[in-house]
């Protein structure tokens, strides 16, 4: 079975859009990516319709990153927020995400509740108080393939160096990789990766925040020694656009005639979700 860290080992540089539900995740499986990131943004707006500020359980997380693992043949890793709690929360909450076939996690130097990492007010736990989260995730596993990836949102609270001090000590505790939540510039990340003696992971900015951080190309990322950038709100935002736009034709046409070069087919959707497999098993019976 092909781990979170074969990837990294594999692959200079890993580009990750983030999944929000299982045929997002088929559809990133199927474009030849060798892994799925299951973003906790894109879960909570496909499953509450709400936004990410925390509103998702451990539970509800689990249950839909167990339908991604179950339908998907590459490593799934997923955003576990800062562990749904205190370390008792945290070990349960590895157990949890093992139990379901996740590869890995990320857990989040935040307070509890949690932000998303867009928003203004985050709050971070002192530094050391966040190494012991990572012994007890790194306890609770029964699996030693499976992976803790500890991510810092602490640069508007203490800077670049206060950040890099975080990671190096996440990374001493044995993190095995470690991803920034904030925004930064390409020197700025040069100097996080030359610091840091673990695989780094950064996010990509949507368009709304290209001044604050660029569109940076892959090959950006690979010069300055990031090895993962997390593309978040990719498959989401696109989908989103997609269907305001296709249901909109409707609504002020009313007619799909538009919509015939911009949509998929019965025959696409039922490709991405193995129909004809189905049908098989179902057929032998």
């Amino acid at each position: 079975m092909t781990t979170f860290i074969d990837i990294l080992n594999q692959h200079p540089m890993v580009a990750a859009p983030g999944a929000y539900d299982a045929l997002s995740a088929r559809v990133i499986e199927d474009a030849g990516f060798p892994l799925v990131y299951f973003i906790g943004l894109g879960n909570e707006a496909s499953d509450l319709g709400f936004p990410d500020i925390g509103l998702t359980t451990a539970t509800e997380m689990v249950r839909r990153v167990g339908n991604v693992t179950q339908c998907v043949d590459i490593p799934v890793v997923c955003d576990a927020d800062t562990g749904f709690g205190g370390a008792i929360n945290v070990t349960r909450t590895v157990r949890m995400f093992e139990a379901a076939g996740v590869s890995a996690i990320h857990l989040e130097d935040q307070t509890f509740p949690k932000r998303c990492g867009l928003l203004a007010g985050k709050q971070v736990i002192p530094r050391e108080a966040f190494a012991k989260v990572i012994d007890t995730a790194l306890s609770a596993r029964r699996n030693e393939d499976f992976c803790i990836i500890a991510r810092s949102d602490a640069k508007v609270a203490e800077g670049v160096e206060g950040v890099i001090e975080r990671l190096k000590l996440y990374a001493e505790h044995g993190a095995h990789a470690v991803m920034v939540g904030d925004f930064y510039t390409l020197e700025e990340f040069a100097r996080i990766s030359a610091a840091v003696p673990v695989p780094l992971i950064s996010v990509a900015a949507d368009k709304d925040h290209f001044d604050l951080q660029p569109d940076y190309t892959i090959d950006e990322w690979r010069q300055v020694g990031v090895r993962m950038a997390l593309y978040w709100h990719l498959p989401l935002f696109a989908a989103l656009q997609a269907v305001r736009d296709a249901v909109n034709v409707l609504k002020n046409d009313g007619s799909t005639e538009k919509l015939s070069d911009r949509i998929a087919g019965y025959k696409e959707y039922a490709e991405v979700t193995n129909l004809e497999e189905w049908m098989r098993l179902d057929e032998n019976q």
